[in-house]
């Protein structure tokens, strides 16, 4: 079942005064399918972001469609539903977080929806759970990691029950452990909740164990398939700026200088896995 589908999308940023407009996305073809953990990549001015923000009408196309669950963005009577659906967790998580306390920030968005009390309790809860931050509740936000305010307003999000999960760029400001900390918290949510996951990003890496990888260049997708599939087209990622994972690098390496290794083997385990076969 689809969860998203944009059709023939076009957005255009208005120049000011001494600026021409900015073609941000050029039609664009993109079905998300329900329970799906999709990666989109692409360098700064990719459309990447744009594309992420169009999916729950941050931002309204300009040309074409896009379809959440079969409500049509453009329709303001469908917008809080839509944006109910469809969670958005941006870069900065300080942009997030409203509250001094963790628990009343999480509570937040349930409580302006006017959910009742005792069921904002359950679900400030069972979010808080769903990131591995129970112990945190009456912490403040302001102390904790870069990751761990990242899970957080993963939990502020996840309070509002959404269907989808739109992380755009979510990682971008975090350390390596913090990076690891929110995917897996957001693996955790996709493989266990079945919430269909959308991760906006630049890192290749994080892109090793989703279900399907788009990329994006020029306001266009140029591939879409799974991980081992686009890794493999090492010439054709190099070619718009874009580096394989260390991995897929090595791999091309060690085949460049003789070794009968496959360039498909794109986590750690399976690139080591490939290698030691060489040597028993």
């Amino acid at each position: 079942m689809e969860m998203i589908k944009t059709q023939d999308l076009a957005f255009t940023y208005p120049g000011t005064e001494d600026q021409v407009n900015t073609r941000a996305l050029r039609g664009v073809d993109v079905t998300i399918e329900r329970g799906s953990f999709v990666v989109i990549l692409g360098h700064n001015g990719s459309g990447k972001s744009t594309l992420a923000k169009t999916f729950n009408a941050v931002l309204l196309p300009s040309g074409g469609k896009v379809y959440v669950e079969g409500m049509d963005t453009m329709d303001e009577s469908l917008l809080l539903e839509i944006r109910r659906r469809v969670g958005m967790v941006f870069q900065n998580p300080d942009n997030q977080i409203v509250a001094n306390v963790v628990e009343e920030d999480v509570a937040f968005a349930p409580e302006n929806l006017g959910v009742p009390s005792a069921e904002i309790r359950k679900r400030v809860d069972d979010a808080l759970e769903a990131v591995g931050m129970t112990q945190f509740v009456k912490h403040a936000p302001h102390l904790l990691s870069g990751g761990q305010k990242q899970r957080i307003a993963i939990a502020g999000v996840l309070a509002m029950k959404p269907e989808c999960i739109v992380l755009d760029e979510a990682t971008a400001m975090l350390d390596p452990i913090g990076r690891r900390e929110v995917l897996a918290a957001v693996e955790k949510l996709n493989r266990e909740q079945g919430i269909t996951v959308v991760l906006i990003t630049h890192h290749m890496n994080e892109a090793e164990h989703a279900d399907r990888v788009i990329v994006m260049n020029d306001g266009l997708v140029v591939m879409d398939g799974k991980p081992r599939e686009v890794f493999t087209r090492k010439k054709e990622l190099e070619d718009i700026g874009l580096a394989v994972p260390d991995t897929v690098s090595l791999l091309f390496s060690l085949r460049e200088a003789g070794m009968d290794v496959p360039v498909d083997a794109i986590t750690v385990e399976e690139c080591a896995d490939a290698i030691a076969k060489n040597f028993t």
